[in-house]
């Protein structure tokens, strides 16, 4: 039974927060974890402290520009600097072992983590997710929309410019292998392109047409994984220095990385997650794939239809998916119909919440289980060549193999790329942060999938199912000098309401809904008018401004993750909020010293933070952690019964 518990157990004030122009992105607040400095040397290269001289490559965060004091020094100890950036405050570096804690010791070296692997994630879709509504021709007459004049960076494996469905719009092709071949010889990039950008123009001979999202936009190859599917993250970095430093010139908006590395340490200090959010603050919208790590290969039983059920695993999303700024995309199964009522997320999908930092992810879903898309058509190419079964075979003959049937959530984030140069042709004064947040708004919860609480919905499904078609509208009904606005300002032209802008659209014949549960994301507060803020401002200080808030409930089984962070101190929103001095007014009216609201913000049609909290019998609050019934918040971590982490720990019953 549940139970109701006053506000005197906790106090959290929600501040609306319009201070600070939002024309420059604003700053999450440092978290002071209360533990003394932090320490700058990551975990994974705590274990090489030893007295060799063995050389280890690494990547050094600087305070300020590489200087050369610190060339100097790594020469001094028998280390050789390999590259200097200058979009990031850091160098590449071979360094001996030992000298790796003198050198995190400097007061001028922020942080060292190992120069990590990077590993690629591994007709139907245009339909499911609206696409194809949004390309076609208006009644009216007015021409569709297909990303023209957008440019999508593909940081992956390479692109394979013969493809025909690349029309000649791959505009630029730089490799950071150090391979001196060209194009792409893994053939996993060729599929990631295709998806967002293929023009289906190769379908002639087969039995569907093969475009991707966007098939007017055009492309930027940057290679950072060789035909293996692997690379190394300072690869990755050069790439996002170059679309960062080139993005005026190539007009590149979207970034689409589908690989991952497992995490390591907080985005914080994570280098990948820095350059992510460097080229967001640059205004270029980063989409990743969560990762496939959202199963083990242990089988439980077997469904009604005789398919295998997994062990499911959680706090598998890799980096830079764990950034805040990306957009971290989970993949769904559309089981080969149009129709989006029997839509699962994949089994392989990485869950939330993000280890270290403990936010939940993904922030949506798209399609990318069975993704047919364009095939390398370099020799040799390492996938089709080991996967010759997923070739997809032409219904004419004398037709040349063309398309491949990819899965991955590798295939799901081109989908949402796809989408955002779709949403920046209908209003290219969007930023990253109000381009996430229509994305958000407008996905559909998942009708045909059931979670035991909402915690284990958010963290598998973020916002949901994206929504194309309402994405674009969206994005047509902000303001078309969105740029320039300022926290407190309405987003939407004209005095448009939510009530106005609609509750849902259809697709393929089915209502989708739009996620009315998602009252915040990345700066904007879904009010009757929705506006600009700078974060929400809790009672533990923390400032939230690349997350997201979404009304759920607090159940026995689970706890509610609330603006995108599992917060400790005991602070969760659920059904409502845990208001200060338990004031409540039943109807969804919240008054009192716990809440303060800017004059006139409703969240959503009327509806106010409303029913305070409830807590299951023998759950307890005690310092962040919260316990009872095979549950566990530790640190922001949430467990359950028999829930299995990334790293393989189980608990539970």
């Amino acid at each position: 039974m549940f139970r109701r518990v006053l506000a005197q157990v906790i106090s959290l004030s929600l501040v609306i927060i319009s201070l600070i122009p939002l024309s420059t992105p604003a700053a999450i607040e440092r978290r002071q974890d209360g533990r003394g400095s932090r320490p700058k040397l990551a975990l994974d290269l705590k274990g090489r402290r030893s007295t060799t001289k063995r050389l280890v490559r690494v990547i050094i965060q600087t305070k300020g520009r590489p200087s050369g004091a610190h060339l100097n020094l790594l020469a001094m100890r028998g280390g050789i600097a390999r590259r200097t950036f200058k979009a990031f405050d850091a160098l590449v570096a071979e360094v001996p072992e030992d000298a790796l804690e003198e050198l995190a010791k400097r007061e001028d070296i922020a942080y060292i983590s190992p120069d990590r692997p990077i590993k690629a994630d591994l007709e139907l879709t245009r339909e499911t997710t609206g696409a194809a509504q949004v390309q076609a021709q208006s009644a009216s007459g007015a021409p569709g929309l297909t990303g023209r004049g957008v440019t999508i960076a593909i940081i992956d494996s390479g692109i394979s410019a013969a493809h025909p469905d690349f029309d000649n719009r791959i505009i630029a092709a730089v490799d950071f292998t150090g391979s001196p071949r060209h194009g792409d010889f893994d053939g996993h990039g060729t599929g990631v392109a295709s998806v967002a950008a293929g023009s289906g123009a190769a379908s002639r001979g087969y039995a569907g047409n093969y475009a991707g999202i966007a098939p007017g936009a055009n492309l930027v190859d940057l290679r950072v994984l060789d035909e293996h599917g692997t690379g190394q993250t300072s690869g990755v970095l050069q790439a996002i220095e170059w679309a960062i430093q080139n993005r005026e010139r190539y007009k590149i908006r979207v970034i689409n990385m589908s690989l991952s590395t497992p995490v390591q340490e907080s985005y914080e200090t994570d280098p990948l997650c820095q350059a992510v959010e460097r080229a967001v603050r640059a205004g270029i919208v980063v989409v990743c794939s969560a990762g496939n790590r959202g199963r083990t290969e242990e089988i439980l039983g077997y469904d009604a239809q005789g398919n295998p059920i997994y062990r499911l695993v959680y706090g598998g999303i890799g980096s830079p998916g764990n950034s805040p700024f990306a957009i971290t995309v989970g993949a769904t199964d559309s089981h080969s119909t149009v129709t989006r009522t029997d839509d699962t997320v994949a089994s392989f999908s990485s869950k939330g919440p993000t280890m270290y930092d403990h936010i939940v992810k993904p922030d949506i879903v798209a399609p990318g289980r069975r993704i047919v898309a364009a095939m390398s058509q370099e020799p040799g190419a390492t996938i089709p060549t080991e996967y010759p079964d997923r070739i997809q075979q032409p219904t004419s003959d004398g037709v040349p193999n063309m398309y491949f049937t990819y899965s991955g959530t590798s295939f799901a984030a081109p989908v949402v790329a796809g989408a955002v140069a779709l949403m920046l042709e209908a209003n290219g004064s969007l930023t990253p942060a109000l381009v996430k947040a229509a994305l958000m708004r407008t996905a559909q919860l998942l009708p045909g999938q059931s979670f035991a609480n909402a915690a284990l919905s958010a963290v598998t499904q973020g916002a949901g199912l994206i929504n194309i078609p309402g994405a674009v509208k969206m994005a047509q009904a902000i303001s078309p000098k969105a740029n320039e606005l300022r926290a407190g300002d309405p987003i939407f032209r004209g005095g448009m309401t939510l009530r106005d802008f609609g509750s849902g659209n259809t697709i393929a014949g089915e209502r989708a809904s739009f996620n009315a549960r998602l009252i915040y994301a990345d700066g904007v507060l879904f009010s009757t008018r929705p506006i600009l803020c700078n974060g929400i401002m809790l009672a533990d200080q923390k400032l939230s401004a690349n997350n997201w808030l979404m009304i759920g409930e607090i159940s026995k089984d689970g706890i509610m993750l609330a603006d995108g962070v599992v917060l400790g101190d005991g602070i969760m929103l659920a059904d409502g909020v845990v208001l200060g001095d338990g004031i409540m007014l039943a109807d969804g009216v919240v008054l009192g010293d716990g809440i303060m609201l800017a004059d006139g913000v409703v969240l959503g049609d009327g509806i106010m933070l409303s029913d305070g909290i409830m807590l299951a019998d023998g759950i307890m609050l005690a310092d962040g952690v919260v316990l009872g019934d095979g549950i566990m918040l530790a640190d922001g971590v949430v467990l359950g019964d028999g829930i299995m982490l990334a790293d393989g720990v189980v608990l539970g019953d």
